[in-house]
């Protein structure tokens, strides 16, 4: 069984490709992703690539709730609030994206956990072995 920080790292990762975010470097205890604007430079609304930064962000703390959310996943958050520009309430957006990234991490639980036993052998991935592992996924 793979640790907890594994398995909210995997989170953040799988929740990054799935919606279209690449990944330049994963670890046992942060992952580094690629800017928004290539997002945007590929023509896609700045409301999706907000989702998909926003799920990514609640994803790890989906995948391990005991660890909850780092400085950095909230700072994530915010950016994707920022990217978004929603007039609804943060707390709502929030709550909002949270059933999103809970339910992803449902639907992806057998690769999320695959990822995690990977990320805790190898304790850092770079982005061409993210790749390798997942092919051409979301990408």
């Amino acid at each position: 069984m793979a640790s907890q920080n594994a398995l909210h790292e995997a989170g953040h990762v799988l929740a990054a490709l799935r919606h279209g975010i690449g990944v330049l470097h994963a670890s046992i205890d942060e992952i580094i992703l690629r800017p928004p604007g290539d997002s945007l430079e590929r023509g896609r609304h700045h409301g999706a690539v907000a989702v998909g930064y926003g799920i990514t962000a609640l994803a790890g703390g989906a995948a391990a709730p005991e660890t909850g959310l780092s400085k950095s996943d909230e700072l994530l958050l915010e950016h994707a609030f920022f990217l978004g520009s929603w007039s609804d309430p943060p707390d709502e957006m929030r709550r909002a994206l949270l059933v999103l990234a809970e339910d992803f991490v449902h639907s992806h639980r057998e690769e999320i956990e695959a990822l995690a036993i990977i990320l805790d052998e190898r304790r850092s991935l770079p982005d061409a072995e993210v790749e390798e592992i997942f092919g051409s996924m979301g990408q």
